[in-house]
């Protein structure tokens, strides 16, 4: 698994997008498919990425291929669907999945790459689309650690830190708690902000304090200026979220894992759900929390 090896990409939304883009900018030759019908052909044009038609035809191509997909079912479909990876030869190359997808589905994606003489490399990323054009994600790694390590180079052109956490599903554990843990820091963020507002406290001003606060995880800094203009432009939406959330409480009943706060906030990611909310920014749980508390500054 020594020297420079051709790159696929699988997955160019919102994500996949800017960072597979950094791959073409750092000189490695990349093929590119989508997750989805989307054309391709501007945004290869613009990174000079070479396009496949599917997933088979970047294997064929590739001997690294990085998926950047909504969800474990995707992941499985790019692997095992009919023009999927595995309809070509899968020998001796390595899928770097960095989505954030439930465990069973990256077990079972595991064990379909090693059937066929191949390795799932587990990378789920913390960070924004921001992060993932500046190349500062943070990148939780599972799976063999040899192939972490034939990964590496790559891997630091998309994050500038890079943890092994094990050899199996650990780094998707470690991705759900965290996104389990952002959920209920905007929740607690949003309950500050109604009572401020219910109290008549200036809006920005009470931002800033927070902000300011021993109690401001880092998220909320990221969000200030977005949550002052009441901004709700997603750059990772409210519906993954939910999923994340779903997914974390799923983890927690096969432990038997008593966890009320994060079972609170799932409440609360549900009406979101219902309240059409999906496709707005994760921070968009505010809405709901000053729906709740009839606030007149909820839009319709």
């Amino acid at each position: 698994m020594s020297g420079t090896k051709r790159l696929g990409w699988i997955g160019t939304g919102a994500m996949g997008g800017p960072m597979a883009a950094r791959l073409c900018k750092a000189g490695y030759p990349v093929t590119i498919c989508g997750s989805g019908r989307r054309d391709l052909s501007g945004y290869a044009m613009e990174t000079g990425a070479r396009l496949a038609h599917n997933p088979r035809e970047v294997a064929e191509q590739a001997d690294i291929i990085f998926t950047m997909i909504p969800n474990g079912e995707v992941l499985l479909d790019v692997i095992t669907g009919p023009d999927g990876l595995d309809k070509a030869s899968l020998q001796e190359k390595i899928v770097v999945d960095m989505s954030t997808v439930d465990p069973d589905s990256s077990a079972r994606a595991a064990e379909r790459m090693e059937k066929n003489g191949g390795w799932l490399l587990r990378a789920p990323v913390t960070g924004s689309t921001h992060f993932a054009a500046a190349g500062t994600l943070g990148i939780m790694v599972s799976g063999d650690r040899q192939v972490f390590e034939t990964c590496r180079p790559y891997l630091k052109v998309l994050g500038d830190r890079q943890t092994w956490l094990g050899d199996g599903e650990q780094s998707r554990y470690m991705k759900i708690i965290i996104n389990m843990m952002l959920a209920q820091a905007l929740q607690s963020f949003s309950e500050g902000l109604v009572l401020g507002e219910k109290l008549g406290l200036p809006w920005e001003t009470m931002i800033d304090l927070i902000g300011d606060s021993a109690a401001a995880a880092p998220i909320l800094r990221y969000k200030a200026d977005t949550m002052k203009a009441r901004d709700f432009t997603p750059t990772s939406t409210g519906y993954n979220m939910h999923k994340d959330m779903r997914m974390a409480m799923e983890l927690a009943k096969q432990v038997d894992a008593n966890l009320p706060t994060a079972s609170l906030t799932m409440q609360m990611y549900n009406s979101l759900i219902a309240m059409g909310l999906k496709q707005r920014d994760n921070t968009a749980i505010l809405l709901v929390n000053e729906r709740m508390n009839q606030l007149a500054r909820t839009p319709d």
